[in-house]
Protein backbone atom coordinates (compact mmCIF):
# COMPACT_ATOMS: atom_id res chain seq x y z
CA UNK A 1 0.00 0.00 0.00
CA UNK A 2 1.32 3.45 -0.87
CA UNK A 3 1.92 5.83 2.01
CA UNK A 4 0.50 9.33 2.30
CA UNK A 5 2.77 11.50 4.43
CA UNK A 6 0.48 14.20 5.84
CA UNK A 7 2.76 17.07 6.80
CA UNK A 8 1.00 19.33 9.32
CA UNK A 9 2.83 22.65 9.44
CA UNK A 10 2.24 26.25 10.48
CA UNK A 11 -0.27 27.28 13.12
CA UNK A 12 -3.16 25.22 14.46
CA UNK A 13 -5.66 26.19 11.74
CA UNK A 14 -3.21 25.33 8.96
CA UNK A 15 -2.43 22.01 10.60
CA UNK A 16 -6.06 21.02 11.07
CA UNK A 17 -6.72 21.68 7.37
CA UNK A 18 -3.80 19.44 6.38
CA UNK A 19 -4.72 16.77 8.94
CA UNK A 20 -8.42 16.56 8.07
CA UNK A 21 -7.99 16.67 4.30
CA UNK A 22 -5.05 14.25 4.39
CA UNK A 23 -6.94 11.67 6.43
CA UNK A 24 -9.92 11.96 4.07
CA UNK A 25 -7.64 11.54 1.05
CA UNK A 26 -5.95 8.49 2.56
CA UNK A 27 -9.27 6.84 3.34
CA UNK A 28 -10.89 7.53 -0.03
CA UNK A 29 -7.86 6.51 -2.10
CA UNK A 30 -6.68 3.69 0.17
CA UNK A 31 -3.32 5.11 1.15
CA UNK A 32 -1.57 4.34 4.42
CA UNK A 33 -1.56 7.65 6.37
CA UNK A 34 1.40 8.92 8.34
CA UNK A 35 0.81 12.21 10.17
CA UNK A 36 3.90 14.37 10.60
CA UNK A 37 3.41 16.96 13.36
CA UNK A 38 6.61 18.89 14.13
CA UNK A 39 6.87 20.78 17.41
CA UNK A 40 8.38 24.13 16.48
CA UNK A 41 7.96 27.89 16.65
CA UNK A 42 4.73 27.72 14.62
CA UNK A 43 3.13 25.29 17.06
CA UNK A 44 4.85 24.31 20.29
CA UNK A 45 2.19 21.73 21.20
CA UNK A 46 2.64 18.09 20.23
CA UNK A 47 -0.23 16.20 18.59
CA UNK A 48 -0.94 14.33 21.83
CA UNK A 49 -1.12 17.60 23.75
CA UNK A 50 -4.21 18.54 21.71
CA UNK A 51 -5.94 15.33 20.60
CA UNK A 52 -7.02 12.11 22.30
CA UNK A 53 -6.94 9.93 19.19
CA UNK A 54 -3.59 8.84 17.86
CA UNK A 55 -3.31 7.99 14.18
CA UNK A 56 0.25 7.06 13.16
CA UNK A 57 2.08 10.28 14.15
CA UNK A 58 5.75 11.28 14.10
CA UNK A 59 7.47 14.53 15.05
CA UNK A 60 9.81 15.52 12.22
CA UNK A 61 10.91 18.86 10.87
CA UNK A 62 10.57 19.45 7.14
CA UNK A 63 14.33 19.74 6.69
CA UNK A 64 14.74 16.15 7.91
CA UNK A 65 13.07 14.93 4.69
CA UNK A 66 15.79 16.40 2.49
CA UNK A 67 17.94 13.22 2.36
CA UNK A 68 14.93 11.16 1.16
CA UNK A 69 13.31 13.75 -1.09
CA UNK A 70 13.54 11.53 -4.17
CA UNK A 71 11.17 8.96 -2.64
CA UNK A 72 8.01 11.01 -2.94
CA UNK A 73 5.46 12.43 -5.29
CA UNK A 74 4.75 15.94 -4.01
CA UNK A 75 1.27 17.33 -3.52
CA UNK A 76 2.14 20.58 -1.74
CA UNK A 77 1.41 24.31 -1.83
CA UNK A 78 4.98 25.61 -1.47
CA UNK A 79 8.56 24.35 -1.61
CA UNK A 80 10.94 26.76 0.07
CA UNK A 81 13.55 24.10 0.75
CA UNK A 82 13.66 22.64 -2.78
CA UNK A 83 12.41 19.20 -1.76
CA UNK A 84 10.77 18.40 -5.08
CA UNK A 85 11.97 18.36 -8.67
CA UNK A 86 8.31 18.90 -9.56
CA UNK A 87 5.20 19.41 -7.48
CA UNK A 88 1.47 20.07 -7.88
CA UNK A 89 -0.71 22.12 -5.57
CA UNK A 90 -3.75 20.17 -4.34
CA UNK A 91 -5.68 23.45 -4.41
CA UNK A 92 -5.54 23.44 -8.24
CA UNK A 93 -7.25 20.06 -8.69
CA UNK A 94 -10.87 20.45 -9.73
CA UNK A 95 -12.32 17.23 -8.34
CA UNK A 96 -11.67 13.73 -7.03
CA UNK A 97 -11.05 12.26 -10.53
CA UNK A 98 -8.38 14.92 -11.11
CA UNK A 99 -6.78 14.01 -7.79
CA UNK A 100 -6.85 10.30 -8.64
CA UNK A 101 -5.33 10.96 -12.07
CA UNK A 102 -2.54 13.04 -10.56
CA UNK A 103 -1.63 10.40 -7.98
CA UNK A 104 -1.72 7.65 -10.62
CA UNK A 105 1.20 9.24 -12.48
CA UNK A 106 3.81 7.57 -10.26
CA UNK A 107 4.02 4.59 -7.88
CA UNK A 108 5.82 6.63 -5.22
CA UNK A 109 4.63 7.44 -1.74
CA UNK A 110 3.02 10.87 -1.58
CA UNK A 111 4.20 13.85 0.45
CA UNK A 112 1.18 16.06 1.16
CA UNK A 113 1.02 19.55 2.61
CA UNK A 114 -1.63 22.23 2.37
CA UNK A 115 -2.71 25.09 4.62
CA UNK A 116 -6.22 25.04 3.11
CA UNK A 117 -8.68 22.22 2.48
CA UNK A 118 -8.58 21.39 -1.27
CA UNK A 119 -11.88 21.76 -3.13
CA UNK A 120 -11.33 18.39 -4.85
CA UNK A 121 -12.35 16.51 -1.69
CA UNK A 122 -16.06 15.85 -0.99
CA UNK A 123 -17.44 18.32 1.61
CA UNK A 124 -19.44 15.56 3.33
CA UNK A 125 -16.26 13.53 3.87
CA UNK A 126 -14.47 16.58 5.26
CA UNK A 127 -17.36 17.27 7.65
CA UNK A 128 -17.35 13.65 8.83
CA UNK A 129 -13.60 13.76 9.51
CA UNK A 130 -13.91 17.06 11.40
CA UNK A 131 -16.53 15.48 13.65
CA UNK A 132 -14.21 12.51 14.18
CA UNK A 133 -11.45 14.67 15.69
CA UNK A 134 -11.17 13.95 19.40
CA UNK A 135 -9.84 17.04 21.13
CA UNK A 136 -8.37 16.31 24.54
CA UNK A 137 -10.98 16.09 27.27
CA UNK A 138 -9.18 18.52 29.57
CA UNK A 139 -9.15 21.17 26.83
CA UNK A 140 -12.84 20.59 26.13
CA UNK A 141 -13.51 20.85 29.87
CA UNK A 142 -11.79 24.25 30.06
CA UNK A 143 -13.96 25.58 27.23
CA UNK A 144 -17.06 24.00 28.75
CA UNK A 145 -16.31 25.51 32.15
CA UNK A 146 -15.84 28.99 30.69
CA UNK A 147 -19.11 28.81 28.76
CA UNK A 148 -21.07 27.58 31.76
CA UNK A 149 -19.50 30.11 34.14
CA UNK A 150 -20.50 32.96 31.84
CA UNK A 151 -23.80 31.35 30.81
CA UNK A 152 -22.90 31.35 27.13
CA UNK A 153 -23.37 28.83 24.35
CA UNK A 154 -26.61 27.25 25.49
CA UNK A 155 -27.46 27.54 21.84
CA UNK A 156 -25.11 28.43 19.03
CA UNK A 157 -25.00 32.17 18.44
CA UNK A 158 -26.44 33.42 21.74
CA UNK A 159 -23.36 35.61 22.02
CA UNK A 160 -21.07 37.27 19.49
CA UNK A 161 -17.54 35.98 18.99
CA UNK A 162 -14.77 38.29 17.79
CA UNK A 163 -11.28 37.02 16.97
CA UNK A 164 -8.65 39.73 16.56
CA UNK A 165 -5.56 38.41 14.80
CA UNK A 166 -2.66 40.81 15.37
CA UNK A 167 0.75 39.22 15.86
CA UNK A 168 1.61 38.05 12.37
CA UNK A 169 -0.91 39.46 9.91
CA UNK A 170 0.45 43.00 9.66
CA UNK A 171 -1.92 45.31 7.76
CA UNK A 172 -4.14 42.30 6.96
CA UNK A 173 -4.97 41.85 10.63
CA UNK A 174 -8.22 42.92 12.23
CA UNK A 175 -8.81 46.61 12.94
CA UNK A 176 -9.02 46.37 16.73
CA UNK A 177 -9.68 50.11 17.21
CA UNK A 178 -12.73 49.99 14.97
CA UNK A 179 -13.95 46.76 16.55
CA UNK A 180 -13.54 48.26 20.04
CA UNK A 181 -15.85 51.14 19.10
CA UNK A 182 -18.43 48.77 17.62
CA UNK A 183 -18.46 46.56 20.73
CA UNK A 184 -18.61 49.54 23.09
CA UNK A 185 -21.61 50.93 21.19
CA UNK A 186 -23.61 47.68 21.65
CA UNK A 187 -23.87 47.47 25.48
CA UNK A 188 -26.88 45.12 25.42
CA UNK A 189 -25.03 42.50 23.34
CA UNK A 190 -22.70 40.00 24.97
CA UNK A 191 -19.31 39.49 23.30
CA UNK A 192 -16.51 36.98 23.58
CA UNK A 193 -13.23 38.47 22.36
CA UNK A 194 -10.08 36.49 21.73
CA UNK A 195 -6.74 37.60 20.37
CA UNK A 196 -3.16 36.44 20.03
CA UNK A 197 -2.16 39.84 21.46
CA UNK A 198 -2.41 40.13 25.27
CA UNK A 199 -2.76 43.94 25.21
CA UNK A 200 -5.72 43.74 22.84
CA UNK A 201 -7.52 41.25 25.09
CA UNK A 202 -6.92 43.34 28.20
CA UNK A 203 -8.31 46.47 26.53
CA UNK A 204 -11.51 44.69 25.44
CA UNK A 205 -11.88 42.93 28.80
CA UNK A 206 -12.44 46.32 30.44
CA UNK A 207 -15.80 46.64 28.63
CA UNK A 208 -18.73 45.37 30.75
CA UNK A 209 -20.31 43.46 27.85
CA UNK A 210 -17.12 41.53 26.99
CA UNK A 211 -15.70 38.31 28.39
CA UNK A 212 -12.18 37.06 27.65
CA UNK A 213 -10.68 33.65 28.41
CA UNK A 214 -7.80 34.10 30.86
CA UNK A 215 -4.77 32.53 29.19
CA UNK A 216 -1.63 31.06 30.71
CA UNK A 217 0.48 32.16 27.73
CA UNK A 218 0.30 34.28 24.59
CA UNK A 219 2.29 34.28 21.37
CA UNK A 220 5.83 35.59 21.83
CA UNK A 221 8.32 37.04 19.35
CA UNK A 222 10.95 34.71 17.95
CA UNK A 223 13.56 37.45 17.40
CA UNK A 224 13.88 41.09 18.38
CA UNK A 225 11.82 43.45 16.23
CA UNK A 226 8.24 43.75 15.08
CA UNK A 227 5.75 40.95 14.55
CA UNK A 228 6.68 40.88 10.87
CA UNK A 229 10.45 40.96 11.29
CA UNK A 230 12.15 38.51 8.91
CA UNK A 231 13.42 35.37 10.65
CA UNK A 232 13.98 31.68 10.01
CA UNK A 233 11.97 28.78 11.38
CA UNK A 234 13.22 25.42 12.69
CA UNK A 235 13.71 24.11 9.13
CA UNK A 236 15.64 27.19 8.04
CA UNK A 237 12.85 28.73 5.95
CA UNK A 238 12.70 32.53 5.94
CA UNK A 239 9.36 34.15 6.78
CA UNK A 240 8.19 37.61 7.79
CA UNK A 241 6.18 36.06 10.64
CA UNK A 242 8.02 36.67 13.90
CA UNK A 243 6.13 34.26 16.14
CA UNK A 244 7.04 31.75 18.82
CA UNK A 245 3.97 29.81 19.98
CA UNK A 246 4.64 27.80 23.11
CA UNK A 247 2.73 24.62 23.84
CA UNK A 248 0.67 26.39 26.53
CA UNK A 249 -0.22 29.23 24.16
CA UNK A 250 -1.45 26.76 21.53
CA UNK A 251 -3.54 24.83 24.06
CA UNK A 252 -5.06 28.09 25.32
CA UNK A 253 -5.74 29.22 21.76
CA UNK A 254 -7.59 25.95 21.15
CA UNK A 255 -9.83 26.74 24.14
CA UNK A 256 -10.49 30.13 22.51
CA UNK A 257 -11.34 28.39 19.25
CA UNK A 258 -13.80 26.03 20.93
CA UNK A 259 -15.57 28.92 22.67
CA UNK A 260 -15.63 30.88 19.43
CA UNK A 261 -17.25 27.95 17.64
CA UNK A 262 -20.35 28.36 19.84
CA UNK A 263 -20.75 32.06 19.02
CA UNK A 264 -22.27 34.15 16.30
CA UNK A 265 -18.88 34.63 14.67
CA UNK A 266 -17.81 37.96 13.21
CA UNK A 267 -15.63 37.44 10.14
CA UNK A 268 -12.69 39.69 11.01
CA UNK A 269 -9.96 38.15 8.81
CA UNK A 270 -9.11 35.22 6.56
CA UNK A 271 -7.07 33.48 9.25
CA UNK A 272 -7.28 29.69 9.14
CA UNK A 273 -7.77 29.78 12.93
CA UNK A 274 -11.01 31.73 12.52
CA UNK A 275 -12.10 29.54 9.62
CA UNK A 276 -11.46 26.44 11.75
CA UNK A 277 -13.89 27.79 14.36
CA UNK A 278 -16.44 28.23 11.57
CA UNK A 279 -15.72 24.72 10.31
CA UNK A 280 -16.29 23.21 13.77
CA UNK A 281 -19.53 25.15 14.03
CA UNK A 282 -20.87 24.32 10.59
CA UNK A 283 -20.13 20.61 10.96
CA UNK A 284 -21.65 20.39 14.44
CA UNK A 285 -18.38 19.22 15.95
CA UNK A 286 -18.86 21.22 19.16
CA UNK A 287 -22.65 21.11 19.37
CA UNK A 288 -22.61 19.73 22.92
CA UNK A 289 -20.47 22.45 24.49
CA UNK A 290 -22.59 24.15 27.19
CA UNK A 291 -25.77 23.34 25.26
CA UNK A 292 -29.12 22.80 26.90
CA UNK A 293 -29.76 19.05 27.26
CA UNK A 294 -32.83 19.36 25.04
CA UNK A 295 -30.73 20.93 22.29
CA UNK A 296 -27.83 18.48 22.42
CA UNK A 297 -27.25 16.82 19.10
CA UNK A 298 -29.46 19.25 17.21
CA UNK A 299 -28.09 20.83 14.02
CA UNK A 300 -26.17 24.03 14.51
CA UNK A 301 -27.54 27.22 13.08
CA UNK A 302 -25.54 29.05 10.46
CA UNK A 303 -23.73 32.09 11.88
CA UNK A 304 -25.60 35.32 11.20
Amino acid sequence: MRRLVIYCDGGFGNRVNALVSGLVMARLLQFEPLVVWPVNNWCGAAFGDLFEDRPPVVERELVSFMPERGRYQYLIVEDRLGLAEAWVSPLTLAGLPALQAELARTPHDVFYYTALIPPCLPPAEIASQVRALHIRRDILARAEGFLRTHRLGRRTGDFVGVQIRKTDFGSAGANDAQLFDLVRQAPQQRFFVCSDDKDVEQRFAALPNVVVFDKRAHVAKRVDGGWNALNTDHSGRAYAFNVERSGASVEDALVDLLILSRAQIVKTSNSTFLNTALLLQQTGATAGLAADPAAAGQPLAEPA
